[in-house]
C-alpha cells in the first residue's frame, strides 16, 4: 500500500497520520506500507518492483504516475475517478458538477495512462445530483457507488474478464483545482450560479459573501441555501422573509440563506443571525 508522508497538522503541528496508512494498519497489519514524497523514484520503483504486484488502484492521490510506474503491475494500474469521463478531468470534479449545475454525475474507473484522466474504461455509474445537494452530500453518494466499483474491478481482474472502451473524443471538460477566487460569492450575477456555487463549497470551505458590518469588512459564508420563486424584491438586496429568514432577493425570485457562519462567530441559521443583525447593516463590498 503507498500512501502520503506523515505530516505535520493543526496548530501544534503534531504529526498526523494519513487516513488510508489508519486503516491498513489496522485492516491488514501484514501489508507493507510505503510513504514516499515522490512514486516516481528510481528507488520507489524498484521497491514495488520487488513487491511483483498484480494491479494498482489508485484513488485520490494527487500525483501524475509516469509510465514507468503504469508497468510494474501484472494486470494494470486503475484510477477511480468521481466523474463520468471525459467530463470533469482534474482535481476537482465533484465542485465543478455542482457550480456548473449538473443534474448527474458518477464514477469511473479507467486504466492509468500518463495524460490526465484519459485512459481506457472498464466501469461506469452514474449519479443523480439533488438540486440542493451540496458536496459534502454528493462526495458520500459518489464514495459509496466508488466502494462498489473497486469491488467489481477486483472480481473482473480475478476472472480475467475486464473489457475496455477508449474514452468518447465528445463532451471533455476540465475540472481544475480550486483556487482561492473560486469561494468569493457575487451577489450581482444569476441567483442560481450563486446557489451552485454555495452547494460546491458546502460543508468546507464554504463561499462567502464580502460584507461590511459594523463597519467592518468581513466574510458570510453560506452553508446552505435554496431558491424560492415566490418571495421576491424590488431590487438585488438583503430582504428578511415572513419566516424570518436572511434572502438576497430580486424582481424575479430569491436565495434563501438556511445555514450561515459570519466571520468570527459560529454556525447558525439565518432566522438566528437576523435577531442580532440590522439588515440595513449588512452591506455587500
Amino acid at each position: 500500500m503507498v500512501t502520503r508522508p506523515d505530516r505535520p497538522i493543526g496548530r501544534g503541528q503534531r504529526v498526523g497520520v494519513p487516513p488510508v496508512k489508519k486503516c491498513a494498519s489496522t485492516l491488514f497489519p501484514d501489508i507493507p506500507i510505503l510513504q514516499p514524497e515522490r512514486v516516481s523514484t528510481p528507488n520507489v520503483v524498484d521497491q514495488l518492483k520487488e513487491l511483483s504486484p498484480d494491479l494498482f488502484l489508485v484513488v485520490a492521490f494527487g500525483e501524475i504516475l509516469k509510465s514507468e510506474v503504469l508497468a510494474i503491475p501484472r494486470v494494470g494500474a486503475f484510477n477511480i475517478h468521481v466523474s463520468l469521463l471525459p467530463a470533469y478531468r482534474g482535481a476537482a470534479p465533484i465542485q465543478w458538477a455542482l457550480m456548473d449545475g449538473r443534474s448527474h454525475t458518477g464514477v469511473t474507473i479507467f486504466r492509468l495512462d500518463p495524460k490526465m484522466d484519459c485512459g481506457d474504461v472498464v466501469w461506469k455509474k452514474k449519479c443523480p445530483i439533488g438540486e440542493n445537494m451540496n458536496a459534502g452530500e454528493l462526495t458520500e453518494c459518489l464514495l459509496e457507488i466508488s466502494k462498489n466499483g473497486a469491488e467489481k474491478l477486483l472480481h473482473l481482474a480475478l476472472e480475467g474478464k475486464l473489457t475496455f472502451s477508449p474514452q468518447s473524443k465528445q463532451g471533455v471538460s476540465k475540472a481544475p483545482k480550486i483556487v482561492p477566487e473560486d469561494l468569493v460569492l457575487n451577489s450581482s450575477v444569476d441567483l442560481r450560479a450563486i446557489h451552485n456555487q454555495i452547494r460546491a463549497f458546502s460543508p468546507k470551505p464554504g463561499a462567502y459573501f464580502l460584507v461590511a458590518h459594523q463597519g467592518e469588512k468581513k466574510r458570510l459564508k453560506i452553508l446552505r441555501s435554496h431558491l424560492d420563486g415566490s418571495v421576491l424584491a424590488s431590487n438585488r438586496e438583503w430582504i428578511k422573509t415572513e419566516r424570518g429568514q436572511l434572502a438576497l432577493g430580486d424582481p424575479e425570485g430569491a436565495l434563501i440563506v438556511d445555514t450561515l457562519q459570519l466571520e468570527g462567530r459560529k454556525v447558525m441559521t439565518s432566522e438566528d443571525f437576523l435577531k442580532g443583525v440590522v439588515l440595513q447593516d449588512l452591506r455587500f463590498f
